[in-house]
């Protein structure tokens, strides 16, 4: 369920691609195997469009026939020389990216000698390779299906169950935080919350949960209630969650901001780092596997907090995609995913909401 990128050249393995993906077709969802970049809208960067593309993969694969090397366009130039050969640019953004790369060998072409390449491409000649002969395609394929698999970060299950002492420790700990953010009079927010009588929304559910849910901050109903994700945008949430067989004491909820702003607006700057500590610490206390940004905020949050590649990158290119990350208490995984208040806005996103939280049940 995670993104494999094929970089090839037509004239000179574009068959052998096709029987590859006849047998990758077989193992891993379309969606996920990604051949050749979408039309360039006029006037965009087309470099930085392919650096996107690459870094939306988790397996980047390098078809490498008898003409990769050699290659020439209509003037005779070698189009590896070329700066903006898009089998370069690719290569390169992977290497740059330091993505899983495997190259694959076909139509008996052996790896390239560093000094035949480009000076940015000779790092990839330190990659093993991987061949797909004619004889034994099927069999070749399917040994390359299972390095691939074993490279995707879909290893990481529901983490053990822990004993009732430690629930209850972990449920404690959650109490106590809650208790420490209704006296936090420093709070940018506390005051407009005093005023309206509002109470602040720490999260809910399993407080032993493997997966954790990061939302931006609560709203009217859920600053009255003291209960995240409650209204439209709750509904939405449980919607999705039944689509994969979860509940909400499955989980746990909560958001950057755990108190509800004055307006409806973005975050300030102030408010996330007042709320980053306490946000930390949910996630400290929990020790999910898995932790669901909702919405670009949260994304932007973890993305930064883990020290991730992506930093920088847009939900639009990153959403559904499983990312891996370490955390003090070990590897986890972390998922950007649309908020679901863009069903309520946009009714078309219900699908792209529902096949993102699809990535889910590979943790569950």
């Amino acid at each position: 369920m995670s993104r494999i990128f094929i970089n090839y050249r037509r004239v000179d393995s574009e068959g052998h691609v096709g029987r590859l993906m006849d047998h990758l077709a077989q193992h891993f969802q379309p969606d996920d195997i990604f051949m050749d970049i979408e039309s360039i809208k006029p006037g965009e960067d087309f470099i930085d469009t392919i650096e996107k593309a690459v870094a939306a993969c988790d397996v980047f694969l390098i078809m490498i026939g008898p003409h990769w090397l050699t290659a020439a366009d209509e003037a005779g130039r070698r189009r590896l020389d070329l700066w903006d050969d898009f089998v370069r640019v690719e290569i390169t953004a992977a290497l740059k990216l330091n993505k899983k790369i495997f190259p694959v060998l076909v139509g008996r072409a052996a790896m390239p000698h560093p000094d035949h390449l480009p000076e940015e491409l000779r790092p990839l000649t330190r990659r093993q390779a991987t061949e797909l002969t004619h004889t034994r395609f099927a069999q070749d394929a399917q040994k390359l299906i299972v390095a691939i698999r074993e490279a995707m970060p879909s290893q990481t299950k529901r983490k053990p169950r822990t004993d009732a002492e430690t629930y209850l420790q972990k449920e404690a700990a959650l109490k106590a935080l809650r208790a420490q953010l209704i006296d936090a009079s420093e709070s940018p927010l506390f005051e407009f919350r005093q005023k309206m009588r509002y109470f602040p929304v720490i999260g809910e559910g399993n407080p032993d949960a493997n997966i954790v849910l990061i939302g931006e901050s609560p709203g009217k109903n859920e600053a009255e209630k003291g209960v995240p994700f409650v209204g439209p945008s709750g509904e939405v949430l449980d919607e999705m969650l039944a689509t994969i067989n979860l509940k909400r004491q499955d989980i746990f909820v909560t958001n950057l901001l755990l108190d509800r702003p004055p307006e409806k607006r973005d975050p300030l700057p102030e408010e996330l780092a007042f709320y980053a500590p306490y946000v930390d610490r949910i996630i400290e206390i929990i020790q999910p596997g898995v932790i669901v940004a909702l919405g670009r905020f949260a994304m932007s949050y973890l993305l930064k907090k883990y020290n991730l590649p992506e930093q920088g990158g847009k939900i639009s290119d990153l959403h559904g995609r499983p990312l891996r990350a370490t955390a003090p208490y070990g590897a986890i995984h972390l998922l950007p995913l649309y908020h679901p208040a863009v069903v309520l806005y946009s009714a078309t996103q219900r699908e792209t909401l529902k096949r993102d939280f699809q990535k889910l049940t590979l943790f569950i």
